[in-house]
C-alpha cells in the first residue's frame, strides 16, 4: 500500500503501482487506467529512455500539493538493472526494481514489512543480473541529493467525473474475488497485463539466427516465447457466471483452462469449452497461435545444464534432469572378443524447474537450447517442464 515517508524537509509517496506507455498518454489514458488499477492518484514521469505513469490509491488525510514519486526520483540514479531495499523504521522498508530502460518494474515500488518486501523481490527473482544497493534513510537523501533533475509531482484524479463510483465498484468485484479465494489470480493477471504493455514500448529486436544443422530444437518455440504466450492465454478473470477456474496448463501449440462448477452456477450459462459429463467441470482449450519454430542455439550439453543451474539456484527455483540418448545416437553392439565401445554421450537432458512464483515474466533466453513442452500448476507453484538439448 502506498504511503508518505518523510525525508528530509521534503515529503515522498512510495508504493506506487506503475504502467508504461509508447508516447505521453492523454488524461483519457490516464483516466482509463487510473479505472484499471483502482487509484486516484498519478505520478507521470517522463525520462530519456521511458514514459511511465504510477498510480495508487489517495491517502486519507493527506494533501497531494508538494508530494513527489520516490521511485520515479531514484530511478535513473543507479547503473541498470538495479534493486534497492531501504529500511525506513522499525518493521518498515521500502523495495524498488528499476530494469532496461530505467523503468520501474509494474510492481516494482513496495511499502510494507519484511515479508511483503521478500515477496517482492522473490516476484522478481527471475532476473539474476541485478545490481544491489541496500541502505536506510540516511541513504536515501544521500542519494536523493546527487540528483538534479526535478522531482516527478503526485496529481490527484479525484476531479475525473464518475471516477470514484468506477473506482468503487471495482473495489466491490476484487472482494468478491477474495472471498472465493481467487484473489491472487486476479493480482497475477493485473501485474501481468501491466508488463506486457511495458515489454511493448521496451523490447528490442534481437536478430535472427540460422540452425547450423538438424535438430530437434528447432521445432519448438523458444522457451520465454511459450511462458508469454501462455501466459496471455490464460489472465482470465477468475469467475465466470458463477464458475471458477480451478487449473490452467499449457502445451508447446495450446493453453487450457479448466473451469469448476460453484453454488449458483449451472450449465446453462457457463464458459467456452467441452463440459464434463457429471457438468461440474469444462475444460477451454485456447490455441496459443505461436510458431513451433526457433533458432538453434545450442551449446555443448554440460555448459547448457550448468548456466540453467546457476541461473535455477540464484532465484530460488529446483531444477532437475535426466539425461536421454536418442535412439540414432546408439552404436551397434561390438564383436565378441572386441573392445567395448564408448558410451554415446547424451546430447539432450528432460528437465523440470519448480517455480514458486508466476512463470509468466521469467525471461529464460540466457539458458540455451532449452525448450519446454508442459506448463503446469502444481502445490504451491508450478512444474515448468521441457527438454535441454545440446551438442
Amino acid at each position: 500500500m502506498a504511503n508518505v515517508i518523510q525525508i528530509g524537509k521534503r515529503q515522498w509517496l512510495a508504493g506506487m503501482t506503475w504502467a508504461a506507455y509508447e508516447d505521453i498518454p492523454d488524461k483519457d489514458e490516464l483516466r482509463d487506467d487510473a479505472k484499471r488499477l483502482n487509484s486516484t492518484w498519478s505520478a507521470l514521469r517522463i525520462g530519456e529512455d521511458c514514459i511511465q505513469a504510477g498510480f495508487c490509491r489517495a491517502l486519507e488525510g493527506v494533501k497531494v500539493r508538494k508530494l513527489y514519486s520516490l521511485a520515479a526520483m531514484l530511478a535513473d540514479s543507479r547503473k541498470q538493472p538495479w534493486l534497492g531495499t531501504f529500511k525506513i523504521e522499525e518493521n518498515l522498508w521500502w523495495y524498488v526494481a528499476v530494469r532496461d530502460g530505467h523503468a520501474i518494474l509494474p510492481d516494482g515500488d513496495v511499502l510494507g514489512g519484511e515479508e511483503e518486501i521478500y515477496a517482492a523481490r522473490d516476484r522478481h527473482s527471475g532476473y539474476t543480473d541485478w545490481n544491489y544497493v541496500d541502505g536506510d534513510l540516511a541513504l536515501l537523501q544521500d542519494l536523493i541529493k546527487d540528483i538534479d533533475e526535478r522531482p516527478t509531482p503526485i496529481k490527484s484524479l479525484e476531479g475525473i467525473p464518475r471516477l470514484r463510483q468506477m473506482i468503487a465498484g471495482a473495489g466491490i468485484v476484487g472482494l468478491a474475488g477474495a472471498a472465493v479465494g481467487g484473489y491472487w489470480w486476479y493480482q497475477d493477471a493485473k501485474r501481468h497485463e501491466a508488463m506486457e504493455r511495458m515489454r511493448a514500448q521496451l523490447a528490442k529486436e534481437v536478430p535472427e539466427v540460422k540452425p547450423v544443422a538438424s535438430t530437434p530444437a528447432t521445432t519448438f518455440p523458444l522457451a520465454t516465447d511459450l511462458l508469454q504466450a501462455c501466459g496471455r492465454a490464460v489472465t482470465q478473470p477468475i469467475s465466470r457466471y458463477g464458475w471458477l477456474i480451478d487449473n490452467v496448463s499449457c502445451a508447446v501449440n495450446s493453453a487450457t483452462i479448466v473451469w469448476a462448477r460453484k453454488d449458483g452456477a449451472t450449465v446453462e450459462f457457463r464458459p467456452e469449452g467441452v463440459l464434463s459429463a457429471d457438468g461440474q467441470q469444462v475444460t477451454q482449450t485456447i490455441d496459443l497461435r505461436l510458431s513451433q519454430q526457433s533458432a538453434d542455439d545450442r551449446i555443448p550439453l554440460s555448459e547448457a545444464w550448468d548456466q540453467l543451474l546457476a541461473w535455477s539456484q540464484a532465484a530460488g527455483f529446483t531444477a532437475t534432469a535426466t539425461a536421454n540418448t536418442a535412439a540414432s545416437d546408439k552404436k551397434p553392439s561390438s564383436l565378441p572378443g572386441a573392445t567395448p565401445d564408448a558410451a554415446p554421450v547424451p546430447t539432450e537432458k528432460s528437465v523440470n524447474i519448480s517455480v514458486k512464483v508466476s512463470p509468466f515474466d521469467l525471461d529464460l533466453s540466457d539458458i540455451p537450447g532449452l525448450r519446454l513442452t508442459n506448463i503446469k500448476m502444481s502445490a504451491g507453484g508450478w512444474d515448468l517442464i521441457g527438454v535441454l538439448y545440446g551438442r
